[in-house]
């Protein structure tokens, strides 16, 4: 099984009880992600408060394997294999998902 490292962040915006309040690990797990890339991609994102912040955190992470989307950060440094990229789909669905968390 792929592991996608979105568990912390996950965890810190998954809404607890039985609220239907949009969450960001919810949207995603909707989007097919399931703790897994559908690209078979692991990655790590972190959620700022700001895509500004955001902008500025990648400021200093290797522009190859970094993204930033929206008011997140998405970083695939570390792949077995270096070319591994998140697809243009996976990029638009994490910035979607970021959107109605933020909500």
């Amino acid at each position: 099984m792929r592991v996608l490292a979105v568990a912390g962040a996950a965890l810190l915006l998954a809404g607890c009880g039985g609220s239907h309040q949009v969450t960001l690990s919810g949207c995603l797990n909707d989007a097919g992600f399931l703790v897994t890339s559908s690209g078979g991609v692991a990655f790590t994102l972190t959620v700022y408060g700001s895509p500004r912040a955001a902008k500025r955190a990648a400021a200093s992470l290797e522009p190859r394997t970094t993204a930033v989307l929206g008011a997140g950060v998405v970083d695939f440094h570390g792949n077995p294999d270096p070319g591994a990229r998140i697809s243009a789909g996976e990029r638009r669905s994490i910035r979607e998902c970021l959107a109605k968390a933020a909500r």
